[in-house]
């Protein structure tokens, strides 16, 4: 059923027409001209020319070029979102990047069939839990509460990243004044005994809401031994008290797990 409605929406938008369709869409654009446009980019049009050639993994990497640099980009999301669902078989990203289409482009004409798609993907994620986990408790977990869940992660890291990166700025210029502020070294003195002379000690400053964090905290992981009759949303009930964490201990263990089925008696998972 699922491959009948993916098959049937992909059959309306091949590459071919997506590629054509950025094309008309990104002429219409309403921006103004001196504002450069989603469909100029150099990397835009170089992931154009990757699925014509057939060459997905490089189309993937010039779309999300053109997303991470461009604020408005409609049409390289709904690129985007049909590589992840059919190339990379990652529905989770796939229906974030169609959900972001529809969120500039809600009334298109191509609105209707990426709902179709968004769908798919969420069947195709469905698909992906073991059968033992498909039962009337598991039917009450929301599978947009879990991608919503993963988008406000996202924006809290990068809100994190560029908060660190202020502070390392101003920690640079810091030191930097200084070491101006100091007198001339003695010709006595070594360069390593100038600047460490020259270089007081700074305060730390901790991160806000949190409190010291020992080295051995930062260098050791909690781990799960996996025991008969485990499933991930009863370990997960065991370590954290609750069934919703665990997609998190699933994300944290892809590198272990073909899949959310995939447990073996005795495993060592990472508990994050």
């Amino acid at each position: 059923m699922i491959a009948a409605v993916q098959n049937k929406v992909l059959r309306k938008i091949g590459w071919g027409a997506l590629v054509a369709l950025g094309l008309s869409l990104g002429g219409c654009s309403p921006l103004n001209e001196e504002v450069v446009r989603e469909v100029d980019l150099p990397a835009y049009k170089r992931g154009q020319d990757y699925l014509r050639q057939g060459r997905h993994d490089q189309a993937l990497t010039a779309f999300l070029k053109v997303v991470e640099t461009h604020s408005l980009a409609p049409e390289s999301h709904l690129y985007l979102g049909q590589l992840f669902l059919e190339q990379s078989k990652d529905p989770i990203l796939a229906i974030y990047h169609f959900r972001q289409f529809l969120k500039f482009k809600p009334g298109s004409q191509q609105a209707p069939l990426v709902r179709d798609l968004i769908n798919t993907a969420k069947k195709e994620f469905a698909r992906t839990f073991p059968s033992n986990l498909l039962d009337a408790e598991f039917d009450r977990i929301d599978l947009l509460d879990v991608i919503e869940q993963k988008d406000r992660e996202i924006l809290a890291m990068k809100k994190d990243l560029a908060r660190l990166h202020g502070e390392n700025n101003a920690l640079r210029a810091r030191l930097q004044a200084e070491i101006a502020a100091q007198p001339p070294a003695s010709s006595t003195q070594t360069p390593a005994d100038t600047v460490q002379a020259r270089v007081a000690p700074l305060p730390r400053r901790d991160l806000p809401g949190r409190g010291e964090v020992s080295p051995t905290r930062r260098t050791t992981s909690a781990y799960y031994t996996v025991v008969t009759g485990d499933n991930l949303l009863k370990i997960s009930t065991k370590v954290y008290g609750s069934r919703e964490r665990w997609v998190s201990i699933y994300e944290a263990n892809r590198d272990l797990l073909a899949n959310p089925n995939a447990l073996q008696v005795g495993m060592k998972l990472r508990i994050p």
